[in-house]
Formats: structure tokens, sequence, C-alpha cells
């Protein structure tokens, strides 16, 4: 029951991951900008805290790069997906003129995505991975 608990509670956390880096990419003034990202953090670190408490911080660094590479990987494919409708006449018709005005940070919005990416594949990258003695007999 706990493992489930733990991976419901990943789950949670790369939502909220997934949250942050598309908050990076709206187009408001820093401080209240970093403020929204640092505030969607928050609940990311309580529930991938609780997903690792869950599992007794055994192998944090693979969890939480999963998690991490996960959020980041969901916001590069959206991302993607819109930047594909954007490129369809009947979607831009469908799009009132200054929609997109409050999501046009794309430098920051990229840099803070591939960012949390990197993160992600440096813990995979520098999980120690576990030693399997086999059995004699």
């Amino acid at each position: 029951m706990r493992k489930v608990a733990g991976i419901l509670f990943h789950i949670i956390g790369g939502f909220f991951v997934y949250m942050v880096c598309l908050l990076a990419f709206i187009n408001q003034p820093p401080l209240a900008k970093w403020g929204m990202v640092a505030g969607f953090s928050l609940p990311a670190l309580f529930f991938l805290c609780l997903g690792l408490a869950m599992n007794r911080f055994q192998r944090w660094r693979r969890d939480v790069g999963v998690v991490l590479l996960s959020g980041s990987g969901l916001t590069f494919f959206i991302v993607f997906t819109f930047a594909c409708l954007l490129m369809t006449e009947e979607f831009k018709q469908m799009m009132q003129p200054d929609s997109l005005d409050f999501f046009s940070a794309y430098a920051s919005g990229a840099l803070f995505m591939l960012g949390v990416a990197a993160s992600g594949v440096i813990l995979l990258k520098t999980e120690k991975k576990p030693v399997f003695v086999e059995p004699t007999g």
C-alpha cells in the first residue's frame, strides 16, 4: 500500500512540476512571474517529499530524476503541440488576437524547462546502481 501511495504522490508532484515549467512561459514582471513559479514549486516539493518518504528515501535520485524529466517532458510536448496548432489557419481564426500575450516569454520558459530536464537527467545519471548478490546454493 505504501508503494501505491508513493507512486500517487510522485504523480501529483509531477503534475506540479509540469505547472511550474508551464508558468515559466508567462509574460509578467519578474517578481510576479518567479513568485508564481516559486509558489507552485512548494506543492511540487511537498508531494515529491511525501512520495520519497513512502519509499523511505531509497533511490531518491532515480525517483526525483524521473519526476523532473517527466514534468518537463510533458511541458515540452504540450508547448510543441500548441506550436503545431498555431501553424493552422483554422486554429488561428478561433483564437482572440491577444490571447497569447500572457504566455509569450519563450526564452525564459524554454531555458527553465531545459534546466529542469537537465537536473532530472543529472540525477538519473548519478544514481548508484543497486548491487545484486547472486544466491549460492
